[in-house]
């Protein structure tokens, strides 16, 4: 699964502006960036009022995509939120690494921007998983810090971190919007049963990874 790394800290703490400038340094060493955003304050309004999508919902439609050449665009009703693992492997696959803007109380790896203006103590420790601290001040860590302006070294540790010799697996098992790990073989087993299954004549070498789900 593609490798997921959390942007966490308090309101106005510049998690935002972080991801920005980490998202172009990424981005400009070839690498594919995609962003989950995280919203607690619900329900969220994205799509434009008065626009055929909107319409739709309004109407009743559960589930809406937008889809052109270049753009897919899609707004759901979920009952409750979606595991963190199940947006990504739903929306962000094509990616190299995905971001988060929050996201604090999950299981993925994070790094906490913190400044002391706020004189607040940092949200995460070990063991939430807190991997580096980007800060203007020189608070004691275990983890590495980061200046709030050192996006370049930043970038460095992320990729030497999370990208560096990274095997991207063959099969991907969500149980419940969860990862469950698979090792190799069982990898290789499922793939070929999988892939036995798929017609001959249609070449899916160049197109978005085989989906199996089981409802139930």
């Amino acid at each position: 699964m593609v490798p997921i790394l959390s942007v966490v800290g308090r309101s106005n703490s510049g998690k935002t502006t972080l991801l920005e400038k980490l998202i172009r340094e990424l981005t400009g060493r070839g690498r594919r960036v995609g962003t989950i955003k995280h919203h607690f304050h619900g329900p969220v309004e994205v799509d434009i009022a008065g626009k055929d999508s909107w319409r739709h919902r309004r109407a009743g439609a559960r589930t809406v995509a937008l889809s052109s050449p270049d753009t897919l665009f899609v707004v759901a009703d979920i009952a409750g939120e979606w595991p963190l693992e199940a947006v990504a492997h739903l929306a962000l696959f094509e990616a190299d690494l995905i971001l988060t803007e929050g996201f604090k109380s999950s299981s993925m790896p994070k790094i906490e921007v913190s400044r002391v203006a706020q004189a607040m103590p940092l949200l995460c420790g070990a063991e939430d998983r807190l991997v580096a601290v980007v800060t203007d001040g020189d608070p004691p860590l275990t983890v590495p810090r980061f200046g709030l302006e050192e996006v370049g070294p930043l970038a460095d540790f992320i990729e030497r971190e999370f990208l560096r010799g990274l095997g991207v697996s063959r099969v991907d098992l969500l149980v419940g919007g969860r990862q469950v790990a698979l090792d190799n073989q069982t990898q290789e087993v499922l793939a070929r049963v999988v892939r036995s299954l798929v017609p001959d004549s249609q070449d899916v070498s160049g197109g978005p990874p085989i989906e199996l789900r089981l409802r139930g």
